[in-house]
């Protein structure tokens, strides 16, 4: 799963990065630096938007049109990428409002000695994470979801799942709405790159409201 990641950047960077044409969020909302961000926060999407590509923010835990209230996210801030053409709440956004979600990073834990402890994940470059969104009419609001699948080789050794990270050249055919179903679904695969480094960090991350640089500090 990828249930706390980041992002430290501006907003420059990010429209830089995704080749982002409209920006819907402010520079002072894209200003503080988010080092452990949970489900349920508000976050920076990049997505199609009258054919535009926009940087937009959502709420992380997809919300289907028929969803009562915003409960359901804490259920649906992941999609596997195995069951996503199947799932009622993901069959219509893998089709037709696929989006990427920007990090710096994630975190994953591994329980040792009785302690729950994080790790972090990143690359040396941005990370455009696989997503799918969606518009709840009712609640007026966008809604996201991170895709998951099986661990590589080294994000295995801590946890079974991680996020589905796009390829730089897999990125336009993800964000295109004309790419198949089949050729949209052979992008969720593992992260193959031999340049995905791995650190233990303080366990202050495990605390979801703990937004500190030292989130990201390895430690012994």
């Amino acid at each position: 799963m990828c249930g706390r990641y980041n992002i430290v950047t501006d907003a420059d960077a990010l429209v830089d990065a995704f080749d982002i044409i409209v920006n819907d969020f402010t520079e002072s909302q894209l200003a503080i630096a988010r080092y452990n961000i949970p489900p349920t926060s508000t976050i920076p999407i990049v997505r199609l938007h009258d054919d535009q590509r926009t940087l937009s923010p959502a709420h992380w835990g997809l919300l289907p049109h028929w969803a009562k209230d915003k409960k359901l996210a804490f259920k649906t801030f992941n999609a596997r990428a195995e069951t996503i053409a199947e799932k009622a709440s993901f069959r219509v956004p893998i089709k037709k409002s696929r989006c990427i979600v920007p990090a710096s990073g994630w975190f994953e834990w591994k329980r040792e000695g009785g302690v729950k402890q994080p790790y972090y994940f990143s690359t040396k470059d941005l990370i455009p994470f696989a997503g799918v969104s969606a518009w709840h009419p009712g609640l007026e609001l966008l809604s996201c979801s991170i895709i998951t699948t099986s661990a590589n080789p080294a994000a295995s050794e801590i946890h079974h799942r991680m996020p589905v990270v796009l390829e730089p050249d897999s990125v336009d055919k993800w964000m295109s709405p004309v790419t198949d179903i089949p050729d949209v679904l052979s992008l969720l695969k593992p992260y193959e790159r031999d340049d995905l480094s791995v650190s233990k960090v303080s366990t202050k991350v495990n605390n979801t409201r703990y937004n500190d640089a030292d989130c990201i500090e390895a430690i012994d």
